[in-house]
């Protein structure tokens, strides 16, 4: 089962997406969809002015919780075969075998998955 917790104040402890702008770019164009996008637990995430800065709409964005059971792998390989993502935002912390194997099955199920390198936390 995904844990969810919907909000549009994205984080009040975000990090640094500086380098990702044409990760932000690409979830500007789908969120835009009528499709959630998803940010797993261990994904850093961009602050409320980034996103409005790229004109990315947060309305259908959601963070997920941390499981107790599964990795961050897994919870990719199950948000993507629910169907109901646009777009999976995952930290790289995911192993370059496993993300090729992501990006293909997101791919099969006309998904797309980000990868995001952690940066450095900025609080505001």
């Amino acid at each position: 089962m995904l844990h969810l917790h919907t909000t549009n104040r994205l984080a009040v402890a975000h990090y640094h997406w500086a380098d990702q702008s044409e990760s932000i770019k690409r979830l500007a164009e789908l969120s835009d969809q009528k499709q959630w996008i998803l940010f797993t637990a261990e994904c850093p995430r961009p602050s409320l002015d980034i996103f409005s800065a790229y004109n990315v709409n947060c309305g259908n964005m959601i963070h997920l919780k941390p499981s107790k059971t599964l990795c961050e792998c897994a919870i990719v390989e199950k948000a993507i075969k629910s169907r109901n993502a646009s777009a999976i935002v995952a930290s790289n912390k995911i192993s370059t075998f496993d993300q090729k194997m992501l990006s293909d099955l997101a791919a099969e199920y006309g998904c797309q998955v980000i990868f995001i390198e952690k940066g450095h936390m900025h609080y505001h």
